[in-house]
């Protein structure tokens, strides 16, 4: 195969298949299906990296990317394997039929009809088939596809999978190992067992000969599996020892369970074990630790927070382990209480640490993140190996140490690629054993052992964690092993006999200095997830822990410090503080960095691509900045966008579920090269209504078609066309000759979807009628269907109903913030108590904190009037609700039959608004206010029937 791919353009397809339309509801569900816990890529089993894509859309973006012209579905389909070998047509409405059937007692693989296709290959017929239509479209040879910022690999194993050549990038050292085992050795090296596993053995004899001091037991026979383990800090009132525990609970169940009863006693804790259905009266929930601050069991002081937390930075602390999972020579498992056996075992193992010199610098390298990952330098820990306890680095050492043992043998017996290959999948198992073993990982009383190190995606203090035996059978270096060893067996099982990947681990800005200029043909890039995951600095803990392994084998990959953090693609404005200042905040200076170094990537693969090369882009992100950012990098490095297409690709918990608000979808961006840009430019009011024409067509289609899709997500899937619509008249000005940037485009696209969602899912009448206040309020709850939504995405839905939810979020408190979310508020958190502003003998409810006065006869907004009838009939019941209604005369006052009945559509039916709102329009408030429901399903409701009934 040619390195340079061809230069005249007339050899590249006019259309490629991901420019068409694709069954995209069977491959959705196939997707969903996909990140099924043990369904998914046998990548994703080798070793922690983040943010995943499913296969089924990995391998759509691969083949529709590079398949000339339109392909038909079922052939698109079987290619990817989704759906039964013997169903020749109509796979997808197969697909879409077992969807909605209701799964039997079977496995999912059962009910659908056919295997998974992660672990379905292409045949020799169906590949020798692909690349003969492949040749033929792309000049004689076979298109090249290049991933820039490739992660673990997807997307460039299911292309070599397919018998397409493939050059993979990616800066950070971590995955950069994942890729060399899974597209290089893999392919090449071939299968390791089962020599691997008997190297395997002899590091796990060594290593458990060697750390069994530090795991004593008083009963013989017995083996420590993990540990629950927490900190015993001194009372600052009284002296005594606090263990900063939330529960007491081991082993959860639905009876009962395992758990610690703690005995106080002088001033100490002593631990004891009970099996909780034997011990009524005991609560395991009750234990010192409440939030993050504890309350001393001894003389009930509370400790606050802060105060714990510089006790844990200065050290002041000691580790104690107070639950044991343990295992018997008959192989039965069981729970004990923690003891002074326990322990001796963790003094020893400090003793060691603090005498044994290469201990000392072990994992010595310094952490490096900032507050965005929940820094533990804020406690204490400011090195790599302070993340363990003295145990734990101890066992971390003795496995590093029998590997050593063997290296050298194992460089000796084989060839140096095979011999690179066994080692580089160890150091893998070694690290996945890592991942399981440090004071990050929670202890999990639902399933009696702990959580990787991952859970929440930062490295946050664990105040009741787990200290795992790795010699051990339960979690332990065995069971990790096997698990990273399967896997890459199964990789090497699912490759035809070809080249690995072309695999580079450089900056992707700096591509051109690895590959020649139009070398490749078709790109697929899953760009870095913005301001969401700080990548580098949550995997330096991999990667000193796999430098000490492998430094001297790849030397390339480990030839640094920590990981590179400058020159990474993300959103980080905590890396930009010391250099914000008024002009320029800590966030925009991080947007700027993060769309010039994406600018700068797509500007590397537009080097690359051959004329009129094709890119996929695969984004997910809820964030209009994320999508203004990437599309801007997109435009200004020479692309157009051709076409889009929303596809599932995130963990859903809806399957055959609408109605949640959680975005779980992306948008694929296709995009073309230009090799001149127009100078021309386009008038803003020129494109601005087909802008919101082109939205308001998608979200339309969308709904028409009846793909399986949320409310947010049709709002998010126009994005697509929008930006392509924009693409296409860039650069776009106002008329004063200012750049519109794609966030304008994408907020009339925000405001057209929201207008097609109230048409299609609210009847009724008169809200474009109503005060701009409300109307969001009414539209946030269609939307959304919860009383969360994310703050842009709030702050945008304000612009679409003409309300700056900034300016009036102090006045009327019609929402509050949490984190990044807003919360919507109710009448509970609005409105004065009417019964305090009527007593004497009462003080008067504040103003600021409830602004709503129900004394009032008018009101600013409608929705105010609204949640004061909801609270007069709560507080005093249904006639004094009648009574303050009619002395406003609120019989005929439409704005406010608009909302009730807007709210009653939008409300869920399990909210206590709505349920005062079907009251206020029953009985005889109901028949004072006459309001017309013949449009709402009111049936099963329990309604007042008079004004006897609630009184």
């Amino acid at each position: 195969m040619s390195e340079k791919s061809f230069l005249d353009e007339a050899e590249v397809p006019e259309n490629v298949a991901i420019e068409s339309k694709l069954p995209l509801n069977a491959i959705d569900i196939e997707s969903q299906k996909d990140m099924e816990s043990g369904r998914y890529h046998a990548l994703r089993s080798l070793h922690k990296w983040f943010a995943a894509r499913p296969t089924p859309a990995v391998r759509l973006a691969v083949l529709a990317s590079v398949y000339p012209g339109e392909i038909d579905s079922d052939e698109l389909l079987r290619l990817m394997k989704i759906g039964p070998k013997e169903l020749d047509t109509g796979i997808a409405d197969y697909v879409e039929k077992k969807f909605t059937e209701k799964k039997g007692s079977g496995t999912l693989d059962d009910h659908y009809g056919y295997p998974n296709p992660n672990t379905q290959s292409p045949t020799d017929t169906e590949i020798e088939k692909l690349q003969s239509k492949l040749r033929e479209a792309w000049g004689g040879e076979l298109p090249t596809i290049l991933d820039p910022t490739a992660g673990r690999g997807i997307i460039p194993f299911e292309a070599i999978r397919y018998g397409i050549p493939a050059k993979a990038n990616e800066l950070n050292p971590v995955p950069a190992l994942i890729l060399k085992a899974g597209l290089e050795y893999a392919p090449e090296v071939g299968s390791l067992d089962p020599d691997i596993r008997e190297w395997r053995d002899k590091i796990l004899e060594t290593a458990r000969e060697n750390i069994e001091p530090y795991y004593p037991t008083e009963e013989p026979g017995r083996q420590i599996l993990n540990s629950a383990m927490t900190y015993i800090i001194q009372c600052d009132s009284c002296g005594g020892e606090i263990p900063l525990v939330s529960k007491w609970w081991l082993n959860k169940e639905s009876e009962g369970g395992d758990a610690v009863k703690p005995v106080y006693e002088d001033g100490t804790v002593e631990y004891t074990h009970v099996r909780v259905e034997n011990e009524p009266g005991y609560d395991p929930e009750e234990a010192p630790l409440r939030g993050r601050s504890a309350e001393c069991p001894h003389c009930d002081v509370v400790n606050e927070k802060e105060d714990i937390r510089q006790k844990i930075h200065d050290g002041e602390f000691e580790f104690s382990i107070y639950g044991v999972n343990y295992e018997t020579e008959n192989g039965d498992r069981a729970y004990r209480a923690g003891g002074e056996i326990d322990q001796k075992g963790m003094q020893k193992a400090a003793e060691r640490v603090e005498s044994d010199f290469d201990l000392l610098t072990f994992l010595s390298e310094p952490i490096d993140v900032s507050s965005r990952t929940n820094d533990p330098t804020s406690y204490g820990m400011d090195e790599w190996r302070d993340i363990f306890t003295p145990r734990q680095l101890v066992v971390q050492y003795e496995f590093l140490s029998a590997f050593n043992e063997e290296k050298s043998d194992i460089l000796a017996k084989y060839d140096s690629d095979t011999a690179e290959a066994m080692l580089t999948v160890l150091t893998l198992a070694a690290s996945r054993s890592m991942n399981y073993n440090t004071r990050l990982n929670q202890w999990r009383d639902l399933f009696g052992y702990g959580s990787h190190l991952f859970t929440d995606n930062n490295l946050s203090l664990k105040r009741m964690s787990v200290d795992n035996n790795l010699a051990a059978p339960r979690r332990g270096y065995r069971k990790h092993s096997d698990h990273v060893i399967d896997s890459y067996e199964k990789l090497v099982s699912y490759l035809p006999e070809s080249e690995g990947a072309d695999l580079a681990n450089i900056d992707a800005a700096d591509l051109s200095s690895k590959w020649e200029a139009e070398s490749v043909d078709a790109a697929i890039v899953d760009p870095p997830y913005y301001s969401s995951i700080m990548y580098a600095e949550l995997s330096d803990v991999f990667y000193v822990t796999q430098k000490e392994y492998l430094e001297d084998i790849h030397p390339d990959i480990y030839s640094s410090s920590l990981t590179d953090k400058d020159n990474e693609a993300v959103a980080n404005p905590y890396r930009f503080e010391e250099i914000a200042d008024d002009e320029q905040s800590k966030d925009d200076l991080a947007d700027q960095h993060y769309e010039s170094k994406m600018e700068e990537i797509f500007a590397e693969v537009q080097k690359l691509l051959s004329s009129g090369g094709v890119m996929t882009v695969m984004f997910t992100h809820r964030e209009m900045d994320a999508w203004d950012t990437l599309t801007s990098a997109l435009i200004s490095a020479g692309f157009t966008i051709t076409a889009t297409h929303p596809i599932k690709t995130e963990m859903s918990d809806r399957i055959g579920v609408q109605g949640k608000a959680s975005a779980d979808s992306s948008i694929f961006l296709v995009a073309r090269k230009q090799d001149t840009k127009s100078s021309e430019r386009t008038l803003w009011e020129d494109v601005q209504d087909g802008i919101r024409q082109a939205a308001r067509n998608q979200a339309e289609e969308i709904l028409d078609s009846g793909y399986n899709i949320s409310k947010t997500d049709t709002a998010i899937a126009a994005y697509g066309p929008t930006l392509q619509k924009y693409a296409e008249a860039f650069p776009v000005v106002n008329k004063k000759g200012e750049e519109i940037r794609p966030r304008e485009a994408l907020s009339q696209a925000r405001e057209a979807v929201t207008g097609v969602l109230a048409e299609r899912f609210l009847k009724t009448e008169g809200l474009e009628q109503l005060d701009s206040l409300t109307r969001w309020y009414i539209l946030s709850w269609l939307i959304y269907e919860n009383d969360t939504i994310p703050y842009d995405e709030a702050r945008q839905l304000g612009v679409a109903a003409n309300v700056d939810i900034d300016n009036i979020k102090r006045t009327t408190k019609i929402w509050g913030k949490s984190k990044k979310d807003i919360v919507l508020k109710d009448h509970n958190d609005r409105v004065q108590d009417i019964v305090l502003l009527k007593s004497d003998s009462a003080d008067n409810p504040s103003s600021r904190k409830y602004p709503v006065n129900p004394t009032d006869t008018r009101f600013t907004y409608t929705i105010d009037t609204v949640h004061t009838a909801i609270h007069v009939y709560e507080r005093e019941g249904p006639r004094s609700a009648w009574d303050w209604l009619s002395d406003r005369d609120l019989k005929s006052n439409q704005e406010f039959e608009a909302t009730v009945t807007a709210l009653l559509e939008v409300l869920p039916s399990d909210s206590d608004m709505r349920e005062t709102l079907v009251n206020l329009v029953s009985g005889e408030t109901g028949d004072y206010l006459d309001i017309n429901l013949d449009h709402i399903d009111m049936s099963g409701e329990e309604r007042q029937t008079e004004l006897g009934d609630h009184q």
